[in-house]
């Protein structure tokens, strides 16, 4: 769904005629080469948790103890089984996070985007794409396992790059589009600023809703029956019929799970419960989670903060699908657009660095290891793209490369969207 900050009733019918004119794009023909060569899914879901303003590896994933040319955090690195990980009393949730989960994470270090710059960076580790125009993983998994659902990409935060899948993709977060789907006063904007329903017809009860859809299935029926028999006449009413249902999906899920309301906030503790019930309840495939203000060119300390918070709603986050049975289906990404340096500059802080790390649990993931890795300046170390193991003479690792590996777990064919470009799969099991 486009911009749902302002949509009407009529926005939400359009959207499932718009998510049938995307699948003009890809070619019909690009389209069914690809269906031919699609490889099997072994995920079906997806959520993507994204550390906004680029995280200082070393503070956990990427421990740099001892090494003369990065100025690493104060801690011990810890095993826990075969990966190291940086801790420290002050983080106790990213100790008890690997004391649980590490047999089920594969950590990936010397991730390389390519860019120094958010915008750049952001494009590149969301979409694999230097491109503008290329969709990110998740628009693309929506579109493509899921864009017969009321949101197939639920985006809580607003970093998502939806490209030509914008009809897939309904945007929450501090802006929460959503709520103009709950709230019919708040959809309709005064020239003061505020929200006044106008006059006639806009805030319908229970009983005149019912009414404007009993009218809208008789009216649907009754073109199937003289016009809508057959071929294009045909399709075009069973999506406008299925377009009412998911409204309707969409308008309860928001009402019950309080989505609707404007104060929502990038709180990862907030986002989870929704994301989860959203893919549990069959609303969404896909979610992008957001946490934000990484981004730390003054007293990089700040760091140690932040990973606490991210690793105790890890734990949380990983519990939530187990407890509800979604573990084993759902892909779980979590990446920053970029590092930091590796050296403090005069303000105790670490600015932009090219190379950074992420980590996939859930479906598919032969957990307990650390793919690629970076040298004692924090420069990426070529790799074997088969094992992950670093070898002189392999190459980088590319941005590219894990989000085709992504996309292939869910049985996407990734020549459509990443031409040329080898997918990552030494996180997966054989």
């Amino acid at each position: 769904m486009h911009d749902l900050k302002n949509l009407t009733r009529r926005d939400i019918l359009k959207a499932a005629a718009a998510a049938g004119a995307c699948a003009a794009l890809p070619s019909a023909m690009q389209r069914a080469a690809a269906q031919a060569s699609r490889p099997a899914a072994a995920a079906s879901k997806l959520i993507i948790v994204l550390a906004s303003g680029g995280w200082d590896q070393t503070y956990a994933l990427d421990p740099k103890l001892g090494a003369s040319g990065v100025d690493a955090p104060e801690g011990t690195v810890q095993r826990f089984g075969d990966i190291p990980i940086h801790v420290h009393p002050s983080r106790p949730a990213v100790t008890r996070f690997f004391t649980r989960f590490a047999d089920r994470v594969a950590v990936i270090n010397g991730l390389q985007v390519r860019s120094f710059v958010h915008p750049d960076c952001m494009k590149r580790v969301l979409t694999g794409s230097p491109s503008e125009t290329t969709p990110d993983m998740g628009a693309i998994a929506a579109f493509e396992r899921g864009r017969e659902l009321p949101v197939p990409y639920l985006a809580l935060g607003g970093q998502a790059r939806s490209g030509p899948y914008a009809a897939v993709t309904g945007r929450t977060g501090t802006t929460n589009q959503i709520a103009a789907l709950v709230d019919d006063a708040a959809a309709y904007p005064s020239a003061e600023g505020g929200f006044l329903l106008p006059d006639v017809g806009l805030s319908p009860t229970g009983g005149e809703r019912a009414l404007v859809r009993s009218y809208l299935d008789a009216a649907s029926a009754r073109l199937a029956a003289t016009r809508g028999q057959r071929g294009y006449n045909k399709k075009r009413i069973e999506d406008f019929a299925a377009s009412l249902d998911r409204a309707e999906r969409l308008r309860a899920f928001a009402r019950d799970n309080g989505a609707g309301e404007r104060d929502y906030t990038l709180d990862l503790g907030v986002q989870i419960p929704l994301a989860v019930r959203a893919l549990e309840q069959g609303l969404s495939c896909t979610a992008l989670m957001q946490m934000n203000d990484w981004d730390t060119h003054q007293n990089n300390a700040r760091q140690g903060a932040l990973h606490e918070g991210l690793f105790a709603a890890l734990s949380s986050l990983v519990e939530t699908l187990e407890s509800r049975a979604l573990l084993g289906e759902t892909l779980v990404l979590v990446l920053s657009e970029m590092g930091r340096t590796p050296k403090l500059n005069g303000d105790a802080g670490k600015d932009h660095w090219p190379v950074t790390s992420a980590m996939l649990l859930g479906a598919a993931v032969r957990g307990g290891q650390v793919l690629g890795g970076t040298s004692d300046e924090l420069d990426a170390l070529p790799l074997d793209l088969a094992t992950g193991s670093p070898r002189t003479g392999g190459e980088q690792l590319q941005a590219g490369h894990l989000v085709a590996g992504v996309l292939e777990t869910l049985g996407i064919a990734t020549e459509t969207y990443l031409p040329g470009v080898e997918p990552f799969r030494a996180f997966r099991h054989a």
